[in-house]
């Protein structure tokens, strides 16, 4: 199902172009870190979207989802568990998505994304946001 959907999403058809034509990419390539040391384990990341919300969990892990796929980092450094380090994500939104970040000891983030298109193909915007970071992310 992620295949088609991924296929579906990937190419945008809006100015006559065949979509057959435009490599499948997700719209967003998103990172999320804090500034020092790992994620609070409750960190929460809300992408709001044309077609719904999203949600990913870092203390709930990989999870199912149609247009938010992410994946984290776990810090290798020291013994025992020293937690999620980075959450990497693919938005396949198509367009514009708005990403709310909140976590323990960090105020919310809040990026709005634009999309960028070249022709009919939809081209991947990286975005990084960093928690504890006084530029506030991206």
């Amino acid at each position: 199902m992620v295949g088609a959907l991924a296929l579906a999403l990937g190419c945008s058809n809006g100015d006559g172009g065949d979509p057959k034509d435009c490599k499948l990419v997700a719209a967003f390539d998103l990172t999320v870190r804090a500034a020092l040391g790992p994620l609070p384990p409750d960190t929460t990341l809300e992408v709001q979207y044309g077609g719904g919300i999203e949600t990913f969990r870092v203390d709930q892990g990989v999870q199912a989802q149609e247009v938010v796929l992410c994946d984290d980092t776990k810090s290798e450094a020291g013994a025992g568990d020293a937690g999620v380090t980075t959450v990497h994500c693919k938005l396949w939104t198509q367009g514009a998505a708005k990403v709310t970040v909140t976590a323990t000891g960090y105020p919310p983030v809040e990026e709005a994304l634009e999309a960028k298109a070249q022709g009919t193909c939809i081209q991947t915007v990286p975005v990084e946001i960093v928690l504890g970071d006084e530029d506030g992310g991206t």
